[in-house]
């Protein structure tokens, strides 16, 4: 596809029922303007993760939410704003007790949002939180300053040292997307679980048949990939579950929450359609950093990807699904 006019500017088209929320060919429109839809999906397959997270720093750490998360909020309902940012961090501290010496590790914390937020709750569990951002583990370090149960390190989770030992509870919220390879990352994982331990995973995953999706929507989740800077495109639906069983897990939830995704979704593409149209945005969009940039594409198709292009927005009909994961490690 290739790049539109930049002085033509498409008539907004809006799904009734959500008028925040733009048509996909038209989101996709816009896109193709401004930045060239061709141009974003060369990058596919390609190693920008260290760029990605260093350019968009500045969008995390103070525009995004106030409290630093680089994850989709869960909304069920019932759920304030800053609950639904910490839903995925509350299902992690569901499988752990009050037994004094447990032990959790996140995986890709980012700056640390999750495990700041578990450590002040619980007191009596350790937490070590990993990213492999240097900057990411200064701004977490920086934050823990006062909460003697918690620890950053700067670590790979496709390279996680042994000396980091046994664990309670592991988890990786919207980060194991980055693996190269579920299998080798699942035996890790394993590895440094205690018996009886859960790993916890949040992600977003390809449905079954993906290809077979209609045109617009697998370009749109291609743009929405390598826009996040899963460039080589998500895992598809059951990889984890296959991966984390060969490594000995026994797989206890493989559960779809997309459904709650999509207030916080609704909310990113209303923010991004300022992007595409005020003209001091768009304007801004050509000097900004170009990965910082392309966070405005990611939050113009993020909707759409999950929810699919109808007037009533359906899961089923988006070519990918946003899922909890949890496996346990047997005790014998």
């Amino acid at each position: 596809m290739k790049a539109a006019a930049d002085d033509a500017t498409p008539v907004p088209q809006v799904i009734s029922e959500a008028p925040l929320i733009f048509s996909l060919s038209h989101s996709l429109a816009l896109i193709d303007r401004s930045f060239g839809i061709d141009r974003i999906i060369a990058d596919s397959g390609d190693e920008f993760v260290d760029s990605y997270y260093r350019q968009s720093l500045p969008g995390y750490s103070r525009l995004y939410n106030p409290w630093q998360c680089m994850h989709l909020p869960l909304h069920d309902g019932t759920l304030s704003e800053g609950e639904a940012f910490f839903a995925q961090a509350a299902e992690v501290a569901r499988h752990l007790d009050d037994r004094p010496g447990q032990r959790v590790l996140e995986l890709g914390c980012g700056l640390g949002a999750n495990s700041l937020h578990l450590a002040e709750r619980l007191p009596h569990v350790s937490f070590l939180g990993t990213d492999l951002m240097a900057q990411h583990v200064e701004r977490a370090e920086a934050k823990a300053r006062k909460l003697p149960n918690l620890g950053f390190r700067q670590a790979s989770f496709e390279d996680l040292p042994e000396d980091l030992g046994q664990f309670d509870a592991i988890f990786g919220i919207e980060t194991l997307c980055y693996a190269n390879d579920p299998g080798p990352v699942a035996r890790l994982i394993a590895r440094h679980l205690r018996p009886g331990g859960h790993v916890v995973l949040f992600d977003a995953h390809r449905k079954p048949g993906f290809a077979n999706f209609p045109e617009d929507l697998v370009t749109a989740t291609k743009l929405y990939e390598i826009t996040t800077a899963v460039a080589r495109g998500f895992h598809d639906e059951g990889r984890w579950q296959e991966a984390f069983a060969a490594a000995e897990l026994e797989v206890t939830a493989a559960e779809d929450v997309t459904e709650q995704t999509r207030a916080g979704l609704v909310r990113l593409h209303s923010r991004a359609t300022k992007a595409f149209t005020e003209r001091k945005w768009r304007m801004a969009l050509r000097v900004i950093p170009r990965y910082f940039a392309r966070n405005a594409v990611a939050g113009l198709v993020g909707y759409h990807v999950c929810f699919g292009d109808r007037v009533a927005p359906e899961v089923r009909r988006g070519p990918i699904t946003y899922q909890k994961i949890v496996a346990r490690k047997p005790t014998a």
